[in-house]
């Protein structure tokens, strides 16, 4: 397989880059492609500025297609964008996009020159509890074509398992590729400036253990769930009444989240800035990162996080969470649970991080060169 050609250009179709993990993923995915010589096209519905001031740059020689602010007007323009430049290999993201990739494909009678590939990137059977009534309807029509791309990425086992239940494909269907999260450029991130007043005077690597800043990232939505993070800190600092968390992140929860912050009266220990342009340089100097997700499917935010030294307690959410940190790397606890996620919290600050050759074996399963050649493989 290694000796047939490559492609000569791809398609990267992730609908939106700004929010999320999926954007970041993509970004990376483009970057591993142009390393190989391959003409990358990243082909985007809504408009750049928000994307731009979230951090997310277009890597060098990437090609930027913006199709109409909003998907549903898109099908139109990619079809003649696809017809026009006939790329060897699509990859698309997110149910909707899958969808819109599909019909344009086949509007654009690209046949078998162009390779198709679906990815998935977060746990559909979670996911679906929180879906709204349309959401549902794509999900199941997605479902019922899935036989239909070339090919079916997940970033997780537990994401190819559950969708290899729901479509009666065989297991061997879906294959898993890791997300592509962390390289050199992730890495020099991490070294700028962080302009928060809690951390602007550390440098990396940094801790002051009477005041320590803990780390939340991810949107203001319910699958985060950053009332449990709220709840166990406010048990933490009852036992270490310096402690300071920084959420990270914009969503349709803030308003009950600085609710839930008043009503426990740590307005001053608790701060919510939005995004951020550059959370690695957060990171890099918090003393503590967790994740309180209710589901995942392979969280950016927890690789960045091991990435930038540090130390990790993570909810023992389907997907991806266990798989990343195994039995050394970060303390896992169950969803909801706020007593135990205190009580890992203040463990984690008390403990040495893991040890950075570990940490060093793990990321590289999130290259964008490995995610690159995987995907490739999967064209050939």
């Amino acid at each position: 397989m290694t000796d047939l050609p490559l492609p000569a250009k791809v398609c990267l179709i992730p609908g939106t880059i700004g929010g999320g993990g999926i954007g970041m993923v993509m970004l990376a995915l483009a970057q591993g492609f142009r390393d190989q010589g391959i003409a990358v096209d990243l082909v985007l519905t809504g408009t750049l500025l928000p994307e731009l001031s979230a951090g997310r740059m277009l890597p060098e020689g990437v090609r930027l297609v913006m199709l109409s602010p909003r998907a549903r007007g898109a099908l139109p323009p990619l079809v003649r964008y696809l017809r026009k430049e006939r790329p060897d290999l699509m990859i698309s993201a997110r149910d909707y996009i899958n969808l819109l990739a599909l019909a344009a494909h086949r509007l654009a009678r690209l046949g078998p020159t162009c390779h198709l590939i679906w990815s998935f990137h977060t746990h559909p059977a979670s996911q679906r509890t929180e879906m709204r009534l349309l959401e549902r309807g794509l999900y199941e029509i997605l479902r019922r074509f899935l036989r239909a791309p070339d090919a079916r990425v997940c970033v997780s086992d537990g994401i190819a398992d559950n969708l290899a239940r729901v479509s009666g494909l065989p297991r061997a269907a879906f294959q898993v590729i890791d997300n592509p999260a962390w390289s050199p450029a992730r890495a020099q991130a991490a070294a700028e400036p962080c302009p928060h007043q809690w951390l602007a005077a550390r440098a990396p690597g940094d801790s002051d253990p009477a005041a320590p800043v803990i780390l939340g990232i991810g949107r203001l939505v319910a699958q985060k769930d950053f009332y449990t993070l709220i709840a166990a800190f406010a048990q933490l600092r009852q036992r270490l009444s310096g402690a300071q968390l920084i959420l990270l992140g914009e969503g349709q929860e803030r308003p009950a989240l600085q609710a839930q912050i008043a009503r426990l009266g740590l307005q001053q220990a608790i701060d919510l800035p939005g995004h951020v342009a550059n959370p690695l340089s957060y990171l890099s100097r918090a003393d503590l990162f967790v994740l309180s997700s209710r589901w995942e499917g392979q969280p950016v935010a927890l690789i960045e996080a091991l990435g930038c030294g540090c130390p990790v307690v993570s909810t023992d959410c389907p997907t991806g969470p266990a798989d990343i940190l195994g039995d050394t790397l970060g303390l896992l606890v169950p969803p909801g649970d706020a007593p135990a996620m205190a009580a890992a919290m203040e463990q984690a600050l008390q403990h040495p991080r893991p040890a950075p050759d570990r940490v060093q074996a793990t990321l590289a399963r999130f290259t964008p060169a490995r995610a690159a050649a995987a995907y490739l493989g999967l064209a050939r």
